[in-house]
């Protein structure tokens, strides 16, 4: 009996020992940093892509949807600012060094895409169609991102 449970013993310790080995280590601050960071541009994407889709003429407007991805996309702008932590400037990430050397400018190309967001979310809501300022809108938040990744991202 005393056998069986040495044995016992034994393969337990074994396995978790193995387990243990196979556990990837935890993210460091860092990498969660820009994990974050990398999540917020999904749910902007996620969200922007619909809208620039109806404004490019390639989806049709449907007010509700319209109105609640301009207003995610407006709530989820204010976080943008804050997903660039001095941490996160080294990783894996394709965010510039000039993020942090030049933070005055990027921090201003920001503002005006929350700026841009916020106005995107009212239009949208009182559309009833694409409409030329709902066009305009979505494209001076196009050009807020287009802005910000030539001056701020690696290609």
């Amino acid at each position: 009996m005393k056998m069986n449970q040495v044995f016992g013993a034994s393969l337990i310790l074994s396995l978790a020992a193995v387990a243990a080995a196979q556990t990837p280590p935890a993210p460091t601050p860092a990498e969660r940093a820009i994990e974050y960071r990398q999540a917020v541009y999904k749910v902007v994407a996620g969200n922007f892509g619909p809208l620039a889709q109806v404004a490019q003429g390639k989806a049709e407007f449907r007010a509700d949807a319209a109105g609640k991805s301009a207003a995610r996309l407006a709530q989820i702008a204010t976080f943008v600012g804050d997903a660039y932590p001095d941490i996160s400037k080294d990783g894996k990430t394709r965010a510039l060094p000039e993020v942090w050397t030049n933070r005055a400018e990027f921090d201003a190309l920001v503002k005006e895409f929350v700026t841009h967001t916020a106005a995107l979310a009212r239009i949208t809501q009182a559309a009833t169609s694409a409409s030329d300022e709902y066009k305009a809108a979505v494209g001076a938040v196009g050009n807020d991102c287009k802005s910000c990744h030539e001056k701020f991202r690696s290609k």
